[in-house]
């Protein structure tokens, strides 16, 4: 068995901007780490790092559907992450985009304390893309 995790954010922006975002290396630097490598292309490679950590995080973009849908495959890298995928699901609505993110495949093995701690993070992430996006304002990643 698996399980996973699931946001979901009203974002008060057009869904090309929240796509936009999502989907750029300047964007995910913008709202989640500033170190960021790779090719947001379908089947490119990125590279995020992050301070203080021991491993560099690889995720492979499996899909961009413009401006709906990214989607990315976790290969490791992080403990608990091989396997997993995550997509971040957005369509328009009544104040400009809802948000639907999600982080799926994690092992029931993972400790409860690690998984709450990714999920917590991944929320602070998704807050952050929202301010981010909403003031059109200067980068400021939550992890850094």
């Amino acid at each position: 068995m698996t399980r996973g995790i699931v946001h979901g954010i009203e974002i008060h922006a057009d869904p090309k901007a929240v796509f936009d975002t999502i989907a750029t290396r300047s964007g995910l630097a913008a709202f989640w780490t500033p170190e960021v490598e790779g090719d947001v292309v379908e089947g490119g490679e990125l590279i995020f790092g992050f301070a203080g950590a021991p491993a560099r995080l690889p995720i492979r973009v499996s899909r961009l559907d413009p401006p709906r849908e990214v989607a990315w495959e976790c290969p490791g890298g992080f403990p608990f992450w091989e396997g997993t995928t995550v997509t971040w699901s957005i369509e328009p609505s009544e104040h400009g985009a809802k948000l639907v993110f999600q982080h799926t495949g994690f092992p029931d093995a993972q400790p409860e304390y690690d998984f709450g701690s990714v999920s917590l993070t991944w929320a602070q992430i998704v807050a952050r893309l929202k301010e981010i996006v909403e003031s059109g304002g200067a980068p400021n990643p939550a992890l850094t």
